[in-house]
């Protein structure tokens, strides 16, 4: 006759019924809940107004993200859905989309104990909003449209993993009447921060250089503006506010943002 074990729960089955517990505990809190959590756990620098649902599923009519000065970037309702099995790697994780105020973005955020990540995200937003970000930019008074897109970016304490691009598309400035075409920044995480390239893809504006952003100094920019004679002077209006020519006819720009 063969003797049978005795069941005994193991670890793996407590851990188990910790993470179930975790899944239904989410399941059914209030989004009020995640609103209040969240301008805590990001120093405020996030924000939700009006959530409504629970933190597994819901909306808020205003995602706010508050930058180092001034009122901060309202991008629109968000809608979140918790992916349940980030829960089993010992992450955080939701799908998000946004829309609304010119808005329209869609990815995975991630948050651990080891830092956040973005994931398959891709947002298309109005150049406008550079000049929220940098007074420099905003002296441009940038119009047209932004793609962000990357398929990840992580955020650890000792510095950002991944790369992604933003584009500068139908770019236009009401200094000028004149179209100014399409720009690309590669960003690339380095262990400060990150840094990023800008290229020219078309137009009568060439912009090239290269910078830098860290969380203790903010945004350090170095590149020059060029452009050929026969357009320098519909767009003297925007050359002037970079700075005075140089012996080649360039122009130097300098953006340092803290």
């Amino acid at each position: 006759m063969t003797e049978q074990k005795s069941f005994r729960l193991r670890w793996p089955h407590y851990l188990l019924a910790v993470l179930v517990y975790l899944i239904f505990l989410l399941a059914w809190a209030p989004a009020s809940l995640l609103a209040w959590a969240l301008p805590r756990f990001t120093q405020q620098a996030v924000s939700l107004e009006q959530a409504e649902g629970s933190v597994w599923r819901g909306q808020a009519a205003v995602l706010r993200v508050q930058l180092a000065a001034g009122p901060g970037l309202q991008l629109g309702r968000v809608n979140w859905q918790l992916r349940p099995l980030d829960l089993f790697r010992g992450r955080l994780g939701y799908r998000l989309e946004l829309a609304g105020a010119g808005i329209d973005a869609q990815g995975v955020l991630r948050t651990g104990g080891q830092g956040g990540e973005i994931q398959d995200i891709r947002a298309e937003l109005p150049a406008g909003m550079l000049g929220q970000i940098s007074p420099d930019l905003g002296l441009w008074q940038p119009g047209g449209r932004l793609v962000f897109e990357a398929s990840q970016l992580a955020f650890r304490r000792e510095g950002v993993e991944g790369q992604a691009t933003l584009r500068w598309l139908d770019a236009v400035s009401g200094r000028v009447r004149q179209p100014l075409g399409s720009y690309r920044a590669n960003l690339e995480g380095v262990e400060n921060g990150l840094n990023f390239r800008l290229s020219t893809e078309t137009g009568p504006l060439l912009l090239l250089g290269s910078g830098s952003w860290a969380r203790q100094r903010g945004v350090v920019f170095n590149g020059v503006a060029r452009t050929d004679p026969a357009s320098r002077t519909k767009l003297d209006g925007l050359l002037s506010l970079i700075g005075p020519p140089q012996p080649n006819g360039d122009r130097i720009i300098r953006i340092t943002h803290q």
